[in-house]
């Protein structure tokens, strides 16, 4: 990897603290592959654990919702790392990421960053402590929008019962026969 990308790299939340040095000493154990537009980088469902710092292009983050069409979580451009979940915790990846153009990454294997781990590498302890701050921060974002629809959905359902309520009763008032107001129609 170039000079110029390892110095790009700096600025990636997941690379915090590290030096140009230190990150390069990372990528030194990652490999370069280039996917065609439409091809995807992996499935969901795939086993494997690798992290991907999308190099040059754009990809696509597609989540499979049974009953409902694929949705596009995100999409995200050059100088941005996925695979994050799978890479850090040993499940099933739960998104399709799919080329939009041409798309390089590097791909760090996890027994990779294992045995950098095992050799006491600072820069890889480094990279495991900003990955669990950034995932507690997703987890957190996540905890908020859960919140957020529980009380939509519990507005909703208050809105529902207060006019069940109001259909019980009928019109407040009939219309008098003069056109005009009167306190004394009466409520059905």
């Amino acid at each position: 990897m170039g000079d110029n990308l390892i110095e790009s790299l700096v600025g990636v939340t997941l690379f915090r603290g590290l030096s140009a040095a230190e990150i390069g000493s990372l990528m030194a154990h990652a490999t370069t592959e280039t996917f065609a537009e439409g091809q995807p980088v992996f499935e969901a469902g795939a086993v494997e654990r690798a992290l991907y710092i999308l190099l040059d292009g754009t990809v696509e983050v597609e989540l499979s919702v049974p009953f409902v069409k694929d949705v596009v979580l995100d999409q995200l451009d050059a100088i941005n790392i996925f695979g994050e979940s799978s890479f850090f915790h040993a499940q099933p990846h739960s998104v399709t990421v799919r080329a939009v153009t041409e798309a390089t990454v590097a791909r760090l294997e996890r027994t990779a960053y294992d045995q950098l781990l095992d050799s006491n590498h600072l820069a890889a302890c480094r990279m495991g402590a900003n990955a669990a701050e950034i995932l507690a921060a997703k987890l957190r974002q996540t905890d908020s929008w859960i919140a957020d629809l529980l009380q939509a959905e519990e507005a909703h359902r208050v809105q529902q019962k207060w006019w069940d309520f109001r259909q019980t009763m009928g019109h407040a008032f009939d219309k008098p026969e003069g056109g005009g107001f009167s306190t004394g129609a009466g409520w059905r």
